[in-house]
């Protein structure tokens, strides 16, 4: 069956939840290795997307097979103690910064950011969570209302829920330039905090780099003056890591930095290398306060399965043995300069920039449907990328090749260097 053939007989099925970029590209895998994909016709794809950044190790990386298959041989179902998860619970221990001592498993980015505020409640008493424009926090009714373009003819939004411009300094909201402003969108947000908050700030919610907004990166201080913010309010920080964590930006947490010391972390997606799996990492005296502290009281329905915790773990032994943070910081700083070099000048281009593995080239198009061209020109010559507003997103694995990267990155500068809009 041909790819479009295979399309058009799951959508009689299926509902609308398959992201733009994926129904854009059309494919039908049939089989991936590393940071390529097969499709039905055989041809071999660049896979640049990578599930907006959840693979991390690569597809079908050997020991991540040979792990979960085992696993899936031995015991799959049921949250008691298990090698699995005993294991994932060292490695993790050995990984993340020693204040962020518990970890507590669910199954979604979503479902974490719900755990995480309402920890954030529970330990401070408070209902109120500042989070920032253009961010992405997930679908569910309280992530909901702190991501920026998904509300729209759904309602009120949660109470409690403030918003205020994040460090984008490429298009400042205030028009104005970093580092002379002095973080004036800080101080923006704590006068948007003084005149709309009723005193019961309980969190800030933020992601450390803007995923969907294009792999925006704040500058340097960004975080330390969120964390000042916060604990002038005795509210705490949550940095949501869903897209960030576990190395991607080359390091393990983007908001592990000096003076910043998040008090709750989320972390998702690359997490699991595509096994499902999210969690939410914090103290042990903020985990066990209030009402989240108590027997159940934030469980999940699949938190701490075996195969969940084996898959985590695998990652995290694959991330700390083959040192791919570092390798990310790395191979991705080569990978901007080579595309800042090569990309200058475009009159599509405008913007290229990211941390680590996490890249973003702006592009100036007219709309929606100029950005689908470009898109599915990319995928015509062999190369899958993620969208997100006007930008070009690329989540190479961690893992991947740098010569095949450097051929992918060679097919992508081909094409937008030789692009025109049709007429």
């Amino acid at each position: 069956m041909n790819g479009q053939a295979h399309w058009d007989e799951e959508m009689t099925v299926l509902g609308p939840g398959i992201s733009e970029a994926v129904r854009w590209a059309g494919l039908a895998v049939t089989e991936a290795a590393g940071m390529h994909l097969t499709d039905t016709s055989g041809r071999r794809i660049a896979d640049l997307m990578g599930a907006a950044g959840v693979n991390l190790l690569g597809h079908s990386h050997p020991a991540y097979v040979e792990a979960l298959t085992r696993q899936i041989g031995s015991w799959m179902i049921g949250a008691h103690a298990s090698d699995a998860r005993l294991e994932m619970t060292r490695l993790l221990r050995h990984l993340l910064p020693a204040h962020l001592d518990r970890v507590q498993l669910y199954s979604s980015g979503s479902e974490a950011v719900e755990s995480a505020i309402r920890l954030a409640k529970s330990a401070t008493g408070r209902f109120e969570i500042l989070s920032f424009w253009q961010s992405f926090h997930g679908r569910t009714l309280g992530s909901l209302a702190h991501t920026s373009g998904a509300r729209t003819g759904l309602g009120p939004t949660a109470p409690g829920s403030i918003s205020a411009p994040y460090a984008n300094c490429s298009r400042c909201p205030l028009r104005l330039t970093s580092p002379a402003c002095e973080f004036a969108c800080v101080d923006l947000a704590r006068d948007i905090l003084r005149e709309q908050s009723t005193g019961s700030i309980a969190a800030i919610l933020v992601e450390p780099v803007q995923g969907r907004a294009g792999n925006v990166v704040p500058p340097t201080g960004y975080l330390r003056a969120l964390r000042r913010l916060a604990d002038e309010h005795g509210a705490l920080l949550i940095a949501d890591e869903s897209m960030t964590g576990m190395g991607r930006t080359g390091t393990i947490l983007a908001s592990d930095q000096p003076d910043v010391l998040p008090d709750v972390v989320v972390l998702g997606k690359g997490l699991g290398n595509g096994y499902p799996v999210s969690a939410i990492c914090a103290p042990t005296n903020l985990m066990q306060r209030g009402p989240f502290g108590a027997p159940s009281a934030s469980s999940s329905s699949y938190g701490g399965f075996p195969l969940a915790c084996r898959a985590v773990a695998v990652v995290a032994q694959t991330v700390h043995r083959q040192q791919l943070a570092d390798r990310a910081g790395e191979v991705g700083a080569r990978t901007l300069t080579r595309l800042r070099q090569d990309l200058a000048g475009l009159a599509l281009v405008s913007s290229v920039h990211g941390v680590g593995m996490a890249i973003g080239i702006g592009l100036n198009v007219t709309g929606k449907e100029q950005l689908r061209e470009v898109f599915q020109q990319l995928v015509a010559a062999g190369v899958l990328v993620m969208t997100g507003g006007h930008t070009l997103r690329l989540y190479p694995p961690l893992t991947a090749d740098e010569t095949e990267l450097t051929a992918a990155v060679d097919t992508l500068v081909s094409v937008l260097q030789r692009y025109k809009a049709p007429t």
